[in-house]
């Protein structure tokens, strides 16, 4: 197809004349290069980072764990022993969190009948898988963090977690530890990644039973 030339009055300057549609699009196009989400989002405003992690990138969320008491004292258990341990807190940058669930269904056979008759009883457990990284700026190991994080995955009880993704998703705001896995990278002292899978866990209110 044939490319029409225009002259705009008063300007020197001769362009090809093109579709209005193509000349919406590349506005859209230039505008989202510079920032401008609100012309494709409807006035939405992008979400800004709360932070950089220690390999530069955006934060969007962290997932804390064993966050301090409201009086700004550590969370702490009784071991078997009757000691006092004191855990926590730590806050996780570089992490992603998958969140499963199952329904607690009970199944009964009848003889002549195919397939089995389903009784709901009630929603499962949330399953939480997560994967990240613990890190340091400098080529050190972060042996603190590493040490912290350890304590918390071994806590013999339910922890507090802080995740806008738990949190306001799923309202899932403790959790049990069920397994984890601290591997090495070869090559890298100051990295290490992680893996863990925990359980929601519900406050249980003994007066709510009587």
């Amino acid at each position: 197809m044939p490319v029409k030339i225009f002259k705009i009055p008063g300007e020197g300057t001769i362009f090809p004349s093109v579709n209005k549609k193509l000349l919406v699009t590349g506005a859209a196009i230039q505008a989202i290069k510079g920032g401008a989400y609100s012309i494709l989002l409807g006035g939405v405003e992008a979400e800004e980072a709360i932070g950089k992690s220690d390999f530069g990138t955006p934060v969007m969320d962290r997932l804390e764990l064993a966050p301090l008491n409201d009086d700004g004292t550590q969370r702490s258990y009784i071991d078997l022993e009757g000691n006092q341990i004191f855990f926590g807190p730590i806050s996780i940058p570089t992490v992603i969190l998958e969140v499963n669930q199952s329904k607690n269904i009970v199944k009964e056979s009848i003889q002549g009948r195919n397939g089995t008759v389903k009784e709901y009883v009630s929603d499962g457990d949330y399953i939480i898988n997560g994967r990240g990284v613990i890190s340091n700026k400098d080529n050190i190991i972060p042996l603190d963090n590493l040490r912290v994080f350890k304590e918390i995955m071994q806590v013999p009880q339910q922890i507090e977690v802080v995740s806008q993704y738990l949190n306001e998703i799923f309202e899932i705001n403790q959790m049990v530890i069920e397994s984890f896995s601290m591997p090495q990278i070869e090559g890298v002292r100051n990295e290490l990644p992680f893996t863990f899978q925990a359980l929601s866990d519900v406050a249980l209110d003994l007066e709510e039973l009587e």
